[in-house]
């Protein structure tokens, strides 16, 4: 029983202390990115002057979506592998989210040291042009995919593409689908509604939560009205969950279509704005659960703290490491674990430039080659400003 009441509490806490804010926070971005509608993605391609500051802007946009317009175009050869690097390392991808809403503060800080990185790591390596012919023959990806690629023409009629053209090496390998139609119909028609509208619903209680569901000390005030926000926030996290399995599972495209998608249409927008939100609930969850299980096991919240300190920079390393993991979840899990106060800011920052979100799915589907480059000179930057910060927090 007490297993199941920490999934009930950790679940709710998850839904209505992040899922929440991060969904409206979301949303109101990828309006705003809707509206825009690639202006920045054409800015960079006419103006390669410029373009580490453009890809370091991309990059540092809260979520993966910047980052991954930059990949197709450098495939295609328009943007150096500097930008790309640049892209990757400033972009934290999903886990930004989490600590805009959870410690705006460190966000803020992160924001400016990885953007400072980024473009010094970015202009050193165009100016000794290191990576510059890491892509070649790029024909030679779509005969590496042979039939595994399933065009639907249907999905993007009157699709703008973004970064690239319609019928180009991009367009085929990122464009693809496999897709269970009467699930796909269940998220796009209607699940995605639902989850809004709960949502809505959710934003007075989730405030109340904030100001009124705590103590001062943190602890959860119990009662009858802090049971109700309880039963909505973990039906909230429990629509998130099926969601999550939903969309990831079943609904398969790629992240890069999913983008791309979002900046040509509103209710792309809504969908896979839900989507995410949904996955970075899931995640948070986790964190929370472990964070939970964590403090059980090892006698409270100064025992954790004391191992903390005594564990010393391998911390850092740890988090270097997690962030070479491909996609999201590990770093919304780290950021949310942060938040929590498990582990020092040097940890998280160091996490946040080696880490490249979603990014890295469709870079891997191009040039193999280039995501493995791309992740070492994530990883260099990452070590050292962590041992910097560690050691300043340390002293």
């Amino acid at each position: 029983m007490e297993i199941f009441h920490l999934i009930y509490t950790a679940g709710a806490e998850a839904f209505l202390g992040v899922g929440v804010f991060v969904a409206i926070s979301l949303l109101i971005i990828g309006i705003i990115d809707y509206k825009f509608n690639g202006i920045i993605i054409r800015t960079l391609e006419k103006n390669k002057k410029n373009q580490i500051y453009l890809a370091a802007f991309l990059g540092l946009t809260p979520g993966c979506g910047g980052a991954i317009l930059v990949v197709p175009m450098y495939a295609l050869g328009r943007v150096s592998f500097g930008a790309l690097v640049t892209a990757f390392i400033t972009t934290m991808g999903d886990a930004a989210f989490v600590l805009m809403v959870g410690d705006m503060k460190a966000y803020i800080y992160i924001l400016v040291i990885s953007g400072v990185v980024g473009i010094v790591s970015g202009l050193i390596i165009d100016k000794f042009e290191i990576g510059k012919d890491l892509v070649k023959n790029r024909e030679k990806v779509k005969e590496q995919l042979g039939d595994d690629i399933l065009v639907e023409e249907k999905l993007h009629a009157g699709h703008r593409h973004i970064g690239h053209d319609k019928g180009d090496i991009v367009d085929q390998v990122l464009h693809s689908k496999n897709t269970n139609r009467f699930v796909y119909k269940l998220t796009h028609k209607w699940w995605y509604k639902i989850f809004w509208t709960f949502t809505i619903i959710c934003l007075p209680l989730a405030y109340e939560h904030m100001f009124h569901g705590h103590g001062a000390n943190g602890e959860h005030i119990h009662g009858h009205g802090h049971e109700i926000f309880e039963i909505f926030g973990f039906l909230g996290f429990i629509s998130c969950i099926i969601y999550t399995f939903l969309s990831r599972k079943i609904v398969k495209s790629s992240d890069f279509d999913k983008v791309e998608n979002k900046l040509n249409s509103l209710k792309e927008t809504m969908i896979h704005s839900a989507e995410e939100v949904a996955f970075l609930v899931s995640w948070v969850f986790v964190a929370f659960f472990l964070y939970q299980l964590l403090l059980i096991g090892i006698g409270g919240t100064e025992s954790l703290k004391a191992f903390i300190s005594q564990s010393g920079f391998i911390v850092v390393i740890i988090a270097t490491l997690i962030g070479l993991i491909p996609g999201c979840g590990p770093q919304i899990l780290l950021a949310a674990l942060y938040i929590q106060g498990v582990i020092p800011f040097s940890a998280l920052m160091a996490n946040a430039i080696c880490n490249d979100g979603d990014a890295l799915f469709p870079l891997i589907a191009l040039n193999k080659k280039s995501a493995l480059m791309v992740t070492i000179y994530n990883v260099i930057p990452s070590l050292i400003v962590g041992g910097v910060l560690y050691f300043l927090e340390n002293i």
